[in-house]
């Protein structure tokens, strides 16, 4: 039991170092928090949809963790140039395209909906609303892109 309960510790511990050390973690993160966030003030999805919207977010989480886990173990095995690295590296990074293509591909099914769309911009021409979402993207981007508060290890 208590190997089972550490798998949990090592699995949450993985996504912290994704959080601290993965810019595209990170900006997956924040792009699955702002589509939920939205999704759910302004669509009336059923249980099916959540469902596959909750599952396109986290097969692309879920890929970008194995490319950071692939990165991380070459980066050991060397860094010197090497061409098998090179294409395990490439092939990583392409499955997150994939899964990341794939799921653009469901958020154009799910929300493509011009009356929801004039619901959102109607929502946001007030300008506390409009002020909060710029105060919200600036909060992210400084999130996803300050280096010096997530590069500490070496």
């Amino acid at each position: 039991m208590r190997s089972f309960l550490k798998s949990f510790h090592y699995a949450i511990r993985g996504i912290g170092f994704n959080i601290a050390y993965e810019r595209n973690y990170r900006i997956h993160c924040f792009a699955a928090v702002t589509i939920i966030v939205l999704a759910a003030m302004f669509y009336d999805f059923s249980r099916v949809e959540w469902g596959l919207l909750i599952l396109q977010i986290t097969a692309v989480i879920g890929a970008e963790s194995l490319n950071s886990a692939v990165e991380q173990t070459d980066n050991k095995i060397t860094r010197e140039r090497s061409r098998h690295i090179r294409h395990a590296k490439d092939s990583a990074a392409s499955a997150v395209f994939v899964v990341a293509l794939g799921a653009v591909f469901v958020a154009f099914l799910l929300f493509w909906d011009v009356a929801v769309f004039r619901k959102i911009f109607a929502f946001f021409s007030v300008w506390y609303r409009l002020a909060g979402l710029g105060l919200y993207l600036a909060v992210m981007l400084f999130f996803i892109f300050c280096k010096k508060t997530y590069k500490k290890e070496k």
